[in-house]
């Protein structure tokens, strides 16, 4: 709950968890005749409900909106929701009256890659993110850290619309003689740039080959190879681009062979595969870069 602010220019009113306005309005006047432009209309037993996804845990997220009561008296709300960690569902009464705006914003600072998706909409009783009784989507879009996004003003947009959220991400090193395996975590779509791993190979006399694909659900959907060998005893860094140059590279630098951009949806791995892999080869220094968007699908 949002504690009374001394000094602001109007102080958090509405339904709980926000305080209740106690100054009455100067101004009064019939709805009958004067109403919003907007036909939002709550019932006593409609309520604002929200849907959230995040990529991040313990977002602050903070929500101050207005409405229309039917006497005229225009109302203040203001709610900060618990700590939410990659989804959250909940929703609050108006109790009657013309919805007027809202606004909401991030107030637990800002970190990089980090989004925050909204929706919200009309319900009676609690809806979560899949199914639940709504009667109708008013707004849905991405909050950004730093500014307030919201309604009526901020266009609507759909969870995969937009640009997206540029994200460098270290990857995990495997075990020696393991293949780097990546995988896009749930309601995540991505489109993968970048990618880069360093592979050291031990003693043992044996070219080695790198490999990089894309898999979705055990499917192989696209490999890609170096065109050059890897020796034993020798550190080379590997970086994926859409072309390979055949006629020889730089010591210590090959490129994979390999589709980019590429769109990848949950489930989908990204991982290598090294022809004659010896027990003591060592994959390491993995980073990739991806467009990121939220998806409420798994």
């Amino acid at each position: 709950m949002a504690p009374f602010r001394e000094g602001a220019d109007t102080p958090p009113s509405g339904p709980p968890p926000s305080q209740i306005q106690t100054a009455p309005n100067l101004v009064h006047f019939d709805p009958r005749a004067v109403v919003p432009s907007q036909t939002i209309y709550f019932q006593r037993n409609d309520q604002l409900g929200w849907s959230i996804l995040t990529n991040s845990n313990n977002i602050a997220l903070r929500i101050n909106y207005r409405w229309l009561t039917p006497d005229g008296e225009i109302k203040e709300g203001e709610l900060n929701a618990p700590p939410i960690a990659i989804s959250a569902a909940f929703s609050f009464p108006l109790f009657e009256g013309w919805l007027l705006s809202f606004a909401l914003r991030i107030t637990s600072g800002s970190v990089p890659g980090q989004w925050l998706f909204a929706q919200a909409f009309i319900t009676r009783g609690f809806a979560g993110i899949v199914g639940g009784p709504t009667s109708g989507l008013i707004w849905q879009g991405y909050v950004n850290a730093t500014t307030s996004s919201g309604w009526p003003g901020t266009p609507s947009k759909e969870v995969i619309d937009g640009a997206g959220t540029f994200r460098t991400i270290i990857g995990t090193t495997p075990a020696a003689g393991a293949e780097v395996n990546e995988s896009v975590p749930n309601n995540r779509r991505w489109q993968l740039l970048a990618f880069h791993a360093r592979l050291v190979t031990n003693a043992t006399v044996s070219n080695r080959n790198a490999t990089l694909g894309v898999s979705q659900g055990g499917v192989s959907l696209f490999l890609g190879s170096a065109y050059l060998n890897h020796p034993a005893s020798t550190t080379i860094d590997y970086s994926a681009a859409p072309f390979v140059d055949g006629t020889g590279h730089i010591a210590g630098f090959s490129q994979l062979d390999f589709l980019l951009p590429i769109p990848l949806r949950p489930g989908s791995t990204i991982s290598t595969s090294t022809g004659n892999l010896q027990a003591g080869d060592q994959w390491s220094t993995v980073g990739y870069s991806v467009l990121e968007w939220g998806l409420w699908d798994q």
